[in-house]
C-alpha cells in the first residue's frame, strides 16, 4: 500500500473516535452512579459503560442519553456476555443517536412500565440509529401480571423513532400478554426504517387470546401509515403464543428469508398496504394449528417462500386471501375506529413463485365480508400434496374475477387437478421440489452466540432441518 495512503487510513481511524473516549466501569453495587451516569448528558461519542459480572437488580426507571456517532457509538455492555444478569423492575430508555445495548442478560425481569426497553424518553425524545445486540431476554414475565388474558400487558421492547437496530439476539419464555417486539408507527416526520434481523425467537406457549404476537408493526391506528421497517433473517422456533407470530399493521414493510419452524401460527399482513413477503421458509411438520402466510389489504407482493406441513384451515391456512368488510380508508372520515381494526378489501396482490409442500389447504375467500379481491395474480405458484384432492379451497366464489390463476404446477395423488383454469399437472424432482427450502437464513448466524439454552435449541434445529 502506498504510504501516503496507509498514513491518511491511520489518520482517519484515529479521527474516527476521540482521543479521549471513555469506558466507565461498573459493579452491580454501583446502579445509582451507573444511573446518574447514563443519564447526565455527559456521555461522549466512543465512550463505554462496562459492567463487571453480577446481578442488577430492579434498575427501575433507567433513562439512557447521548449522542454518539456511527463510528463510535455510546455503548452499555457486559464485560462478559451473559455474566450481566438485569433483574427485577426495569425500564430502559434510550433517547439519543447511536446508544447501544450488547451482551446484557435480561432474566426474571420485567417491565417497571408497559415497556421493558423503550426507544424513546418520550413522544418529544425519540431514538434514532441505535442498537441492541447480542443480548438476551428470557422469562421476563411480571408476577403481578399472570400469564393470561385479562391479567395485564407488557411489551419487552418498544420501537420508537427511527433507523433503530436489534440484531444478533434471544428472546423466549414471555408468558405475560404483550409482544415481544412493537414497532410504534406515527404520523408525521421520518418513517421508522427500523431493522430486525438474525435474532432468535424461541418458546412462547399458548396464550390462550389475542396480543401475544412475537413482533407486531404498527396498529390499528397507525395502518395507513408507511413504516418502512425491514424484519429479516430470523428464525422464530415453537413460537406458539397466538395465531399472528408477525402481525403487519403499516405499510412499506418487507418481511424476508426468515424461519418459522414448528410455531403455532402464521405471518400475517392484518392491517397496512405494499408490504414485501419475500423468501421466508415455514416448517409445521404436520402439527396443529400451524399456519402460513394470511393477506389482506392492498398492493403487497408474496413471492418465492417455502410452506411445509402445515395443517392449519381456513383463516389458519398456509395461504389465505381473505374477503374484505370496507373499503381501504381514503379520507380522515373513514378512520373510525371500527374501520381500522376491521379488514379491507384486498386489491392489486400479487403472488407468485412460492412452493407449498403437503399443507393441509390454501384458502381463497376465507372470512365475512362482501368485498371480494380484485387484481390479484396467483402465478407460477408449486403445489404438491400426497393427498388425493386438490388442497385449493374456493370459499368464496365472488373472489372470481377479481383472482387471475396462471402456470401454477401441481402434483396430487392420482393426478387430480383443482376444477380451476391456471393450474397444470407435474412429476415433481424432490430435490428441485425443496431448494426454496435451504433459503432461509442458517441457524449457525443467529443469535446471541454465547446462551445455552438457544445453542442447543439452534444444535436441535439443524439435526431436524437435515432430515
Amino acid at each position: 500500500m502506498n504510504k501516503k495512503i496507509l498514513a491518511s487510513a491511520i489518520m482517519a481511524a484515529v479521527l474516527s473516535c476521540p482521543i479521549f473516549a471513555i469506558t466507565h466501569t461498573f459493579t452491580s453495587a454501583d446502579i445509582g452512579k451507573l444511573k446518574v451516569t447514563m443519564s447526565d448528558g455527559s456521555l461522549q461519542p466512543g465512550d463505554t459503560l462496562l459492567l463487571q459480572n453480577g446481578t442488577y437488580s430492579h434498575l427501575g426507571k433507567v433513562i439512557f442519553t447521548g449522542n454518539g456517532t456511527a463510528d463510535c457509538p455510546i455503548v452499555l455492555k457486559a464485560a462478559n456476555p451473559g455474566k450481566v444478569i438485569i433483574s427485577g423492575a426495569t425500564e430502559i430508555r434510550l433517547s439519543g443517536s447511536h446508544l447501544q445495548l450488547e451482551g446484557l442478560y435480561f432474566h426474571k425481569a420485567w417491565a417497571a412500565d408497559f415497556e421493558m426497553i423503550e426507544f424513546q424518553l418520550d413522544k418529544e425524545h425519540p431514538a434514532t440509529h441505535c442498537r441492541i445486540t447480542r443480548c438476551a431476554i428470557d422469562d421476563c414475565n411480571d408476577p403481578g401480571k399472570g400469564e393470561k388474558p385479562g391479567g395485564g400487558t407488557e411489551n419487552w421492547i418498544g420501537l420508537h423513532g427511527n433507523n433503530n437496530r436489534i440484531d444478533h439476539c434471544y428472546f423466549a419464555n414471555k408468558r405475560a400478554r404483550g409482544l415481544v417486539i412493537q414497532i410504534t408507527v406515527e404520523d408525521g416526520g421520518d418513517h421508522n426504517h427500523h431493522q430486525i434481523d438474525h435474532n432468535v425467537f424461541g418458546y412462547r406457549k399458548p396464550f390462550g387470546g389475542n396480543g401475544a404476537e412475537i413482533i407486531r408493526v404498527g396498529n390499528s391506528w397507525s395502518s395507513q401509515l408507511p413504516s418502512y421497517s425491514i424484519i429479516e433473517e430470523n428464525i422464530f422456533y415453537h413460537c406458539d403464543g397466538e395465531n399472528e407470530i408477525v402481525s403487519v399493521k403499516s405499510g412499506f414493510n418487507t418481511v424476508r428469508r426468515n424461519l418459522f419452524y414448528e410455531s403455532r401460527g402464521g405471518l400475517v399482513c392484518r392491517h397496512g398496504h405494499n408490504n414485501i413477503i419475500d423468501s421466508n421458509v415455514i416448517i409445521g411438520n404436520n402439527l396443529p394449528s400451524t399456519s402460513g402466510i394470511r393477506i389482506i389489504n392492498q398492493g403487497h407482493t408474496v413471492s418465492n417462500n417455502y410452506i411445509e406441513g402445515v395443517t392449519g384451515k381456513g383463516s389458519g391456512a398456509a395461504f389465505i386471501l381473505r374477503m374484505g368488510i370496507y373499503e381501504r380508508p381514503s379520507t380522515p372520515e373513514d378512520y373510525e375506529d371500527e374501520k381500522l381494526k376491521s379488514y379491507h378489501r384486498a386489491t392489486d396482490i400479487d403472488v407468485a413463485f412460492n412452493t407449498f409442500i403437503d399443507c393441509a389447504e390454501l384458502n381463497f375467500g376465507d372470512g365475512r365480508g362482501d368485498k371480494e379481491p380484485r387484481n390479484v395474480r396467483f402465478a407460477h405458484n408449486r403445489i404438491y400434496s400426497s393427498n388425493a384432492i386438490p388442497n385449493i379451497k374456493i370459499s368464496n366464489p365472488t373472489i372470481f374475477p377479481g383472482i387471475t390463476f396462471i402456470d401454477n404446477l401441481c402434483q396430487f395423488k392420482n393426478n387430480e387437478l383443482p376444477a380451476i383454469k391456471g393450474f397444470q399437472t407435474i412429476t415433481f424432482n424432490d430435490r428441485q421440489l425443496r431448494i426454496q427450502r435451504w433459503q432461509a437464513v442458517s441457524p449457525t448466524v443467529c443469535g446471541t452466540s454465547w446462551h445455552n439454552v438457544e445453542q442447543k435449541e439452534m444444535e436441535s434445529l439443524i439435526k431436524s432441518m437435515k432430515r
